[in-house]
Parts: C-alpha cells; structure tokens; sequence
C-alpha cells in the first residue's frame, strides 16, 4: 500500500514538473511590432481570416467540381449474383400446339393419302413452366457518359462564378473588419499604458509631497491630518496602479486574440499615441465623396441579388431538354458453378452508344411553384441590398459625425490639460512659500491627473472614431 502511495506522489510530482518546464521549453512567442504590423500578422492568422478563406477555398473547388459534371464520365463497373432459386416463367398449355392453319393443313393431308394424321389435343387449362438462366452471372466492362445539353448546367456555373467572386468580396469584407478590431485592440493597449505611467508618475508626485509634509509635521509646521490626507491620497494611487496594471494585461490578451496569435506570446508595441495621431489621412477620408456601390460589404450583396437572378433562370432551365450521349462496353457471362476464372469458358460481349433525351411535360404545376419561390428569394436579395446600401452610408455618415466630435473633444481636452498644468505649477509655487495648504495642493495635483486622463480618454475615441471612419470608407491600404 505505502509503495502505490509513493507511487502515487512520484507520479503526480513528475506532472507537475512537466506543466511547470514545459511551457519554457517550447518557448514563447516574440512580437515587437507596429500597429501596421499587427494587421498584416491578423490578415494571416485571425480567426476569421482563416475561415473567410476556406469559404473561398470551397468555393473555387464547388465551381471545378459543377465543371467536371459537364466533361466526360468514364465508370469501370462490375458484379456478379448468384440466383438461390433461379426463376420461372410461366406460359399457357398451348403455347406449344399446332396453330389452326397447320390442324387443317394436316386434315386435308391425310383425306388426301388416306393416312391419318392428328395434331396433337390441346388442354385449355394446362400451363408450362419455365426456367431461362443459369445460378452463377456476371459482368465487367466499361461506362461512358458525355453531357451535351443541359439548360441548368449552363447556369449553374454562371452562378459558381459569381459565387467565387461574392467570396472574394467578403473576404475583402473581414478584412476590414478584422484591420479595424486589430487597431481598436493596440489602441487600448497603448491607453492602458499611457494610464500607468500617469498612474505612476501621480504616485511619485503624492510621495514626494508626503515625504516634505511628514518633515513638516516633524518640524512643528504641519499637522497629522496633513500626512494622513497625503497617506490617503498614495492608497488610492497604488490602487489606480494595479487597475491600469491588470488593464494591461486584459488589453494585450485582447490583441492577442484579434491577431490570432498565441495567448502566451510576448507582446511589445512599438508605435506611441502620439505616432498614430499624426498620421493626417483623416483630412482626405473627410472629404472623400461616398459611394457606397465601392464598399466591400455593399458589392457582397449585390452579387447575390445576381446569383438569386441565375437561380430563377436555373430552375426555368429545369424546364428544358437535356440530352446526353453514352457507351457501353461490357463482357458477361452465366455459369452452372463458379468458374468465371477458367480461361476456357467463354464470356459474351456486349457494346453500344446511344443519346438520352428528357424533357419534363407535365408536373402538375410543381415547376411553376419552385420558380415563384425563386422569384421570392430573388426580391428578398435585392431588398436586402437596399438595406445593405443605407447601413452602409448610415455608417458613414455616423463615423464621419463621431469622429468630427471625438475631434472637439479632444481639443477641448487638450486646452483643459493645459490649464490644469499652469494651476498646478502655480500651486506649487505657491505651496512652497506657504501660501497654500496641503490640501489646495492636493486638489491641484488631483485636477491635473483628471485633465490628463480626460485626455488619455478622448485621444483614445479620436483614435477609435478615426478608426471607425476607416474602415466605414474601406480604406484600409
């Protein structure tokens, strides 16, 4: 029993060492990228970049494999059967006897010589049974086919096509929207950073003035509740360091999923805010005449209205001939016993080529019914990209209006950074000669945190509404 318990523990001991070492010994993944960087490795390896293209993958094989219904079909084919009971035909009793002319001819013949000559009686109710084949049969050869004409045929792959190319445009699509979920992640990434170091640099800030009030109070010129409020003061801070801490981290797994990248990947960004807010093509994308006939998501749509159209014309084609050639050639032959390998039985050839025509004559209005229900799909399409015309435009125009006010905003934020810095440099002026308490002081500092934080917040939605704005336009490049 002691020897399975130790057994035991080695067992569960070795486990964990191996969860432990063995994520060092694969070795992490590096990424110290830019924000471009990061989109063109999500263009590779997101999600839905990869799903986005096995549909096209499936697409272009659904149109090779519509094409190969129209070219040459060869089968080789083979069987055999053996009849357990082989079967019988039955047959009227007189399906042997003599018919009338030859009765009267063997009447007038034996009147005529005198020899008397009968055909035989015939039963009326008699039968006769029958047995045609033989217990052991089989077959090989080869099977042809050759589509020449089929209505249905030549609209459907006008519809795989148009298919092929309705995928490209969605995956044109996801593209777009994977770009503008990539930046909006490393947007906060970077805000989440810039949250720490304000964070930190607060923190700093509060201890060094605590550290001058404590000597202060030592020194008879300051009193407890003083230092207390600058105790207070650096509790919260540390707090705001661990949230902007934890909201790193939070933030770059969110990149890391968005990229498409291991969740365990090193992660290091390159680009600051201040690099990404001067990239200046908001300008253009302001003034940029819409179209929303350009927009990927919009083009989509528009090639499935075309497809519901070729699915009307396709189910009318249903409606057509068809027509189509074969060839068969094929030995068979039929056996006592199982003995098809013997060199010396014979086997019979069978070979011949025809055409096959069909044409669908009636239904009982089923036809008209299936093409109506098209008609309806079809409508539903074109309806659909209506809808997708004006969400398309409506995008736009509420990117174009959000980022026109993430613009003010940050403006007004910037101004309001400005005043908090002079206030705050005032106060400290101010403090050190006396004529200010602690408390003044504090609110200054806490004013001017809140002013760069408020424009921490409002660069992040400028950069998001650019953003935003981007990808309404599909302007990635």
């Amino acid at each position: 029993m002691n020897t399975n318990r130790n057994f035991m523990r080695l067992a569960v001991l070795g486990f964990a060492l191996t969860v432990m070492i063995l994520p060092h010994a694969r070795g992490q993944e590096s990424y110290s990228i830019s924000l471009a960087q990061a989109q063109q490795i999500a263009l590779e390896k997101a999600f839905a970049v990869q799903y986005a293209a096995l549909d096209m993958q499936k697409s272009e094989r659904d149109v090779k494999e519509l094409l190969a219904t129209g070219l040459p079909q060869v089968n080789i084919v083979a069987d055999y059967s053996q009849y357990i009971d082989i079967p019988v035909q039955v047959a009227s009793g007189d399906v042997f006897g003599f018919p009338d002319y030859l009765t009267d001819f063997f009447g007038g013949v034996s009147q005529a010589t005198g020899v008397g000559i009968d055909a035989p009686p015939l039963d009326p109710d008699a039968i006769s049974e029958f047995q045609f084949g033989q217990s052991h049969t089989a077959n090989y050869g080869l099977q042809a086919s050759q589509l020449i004409f089929s209505g249905s045929y030549l609209f459907g792959l006008k519809a795989s096509q148009l298919l092929v190319s309705s995928r490209e445009r969605g995956q044109q699509r996801t593209a777009d929207e994977v770009m503008q979920q990539v930046a909006e992640a490393y947007h906060f990434v970077l805000a989440a950073g810039e949250g720490l170091s304000l964070a930190n640099e607060a923190l700093r800030l509060v201890q060094f003035t605590r550290d001058e009030v404590a000597a202060l109070n030592e020194a008879g010129f300051a009193d407890e509740l003083a230092v207390s409020q600058m105790d207070l003061a650096i509790n919260d801070l540390e707090a705001q360091v661990m949230a902007s801490q934890g909201q790193i981290t939070m933030s770059k797994g969110l990149l890391r999923f968005q990229m498409g990248i291991a969740p365990d990947a090193q992660l290091d960004l390159t680009d600051e805010m201040d690099d990404l807010m001067s990239n200046g093509k908001e300008l253009e994308w302001m003034s940029r005449d819409f179209l929303a006939s350009e927009i990927p998501g919009v083009q989509e749509q528009e090639l499935f209205l075309g497809l519901a159209g070729l699915d009307v014309k396709s189910q009318k084609a249903s409606g057509w001939p068809q027509v189509s050639a074969f060839y068969t050639n094929q030995n068979n032959a039929q056996r006592d016993a199982f003995d098809f390998f013997q060199k010396d039985r014979e086997w019979y050839p069978v070979q011949l080529w025809g055409v096959n025509f069909s044409m669908p004559v009636w239904t009982s209005f089923g036809g008209r019914q299936q093409v109506e229900k098209k008609k309806i799909a079809e409508e539903r399409a074109r309806i659909a990209l209506s809808q997708v015309s004006q969400a398309a435009t409506m995008e736009y125009d509420n990117a174009r209006t959000a980022f026109s006010e993430a613009m003010a905003m940050l403006n007004n934020a910037t101004i309001g950074e400005r005043l908090a810095e002079k206030i705050y440099t005032q106060s400290e002026v101010r403090y050190k000669e006396g004529m200010v308490s602690s408390f003044d002081m504090n609110d200054a500092r806490n004013q001017l945190l809140e002013a760069k934080l408020q424009k921490l917040s409002s660069s992040l939605d400028w950069l998001n509404a650019r953003i935003d704005l981007q990808k309404a336009l599909s302007a990635f490049d």
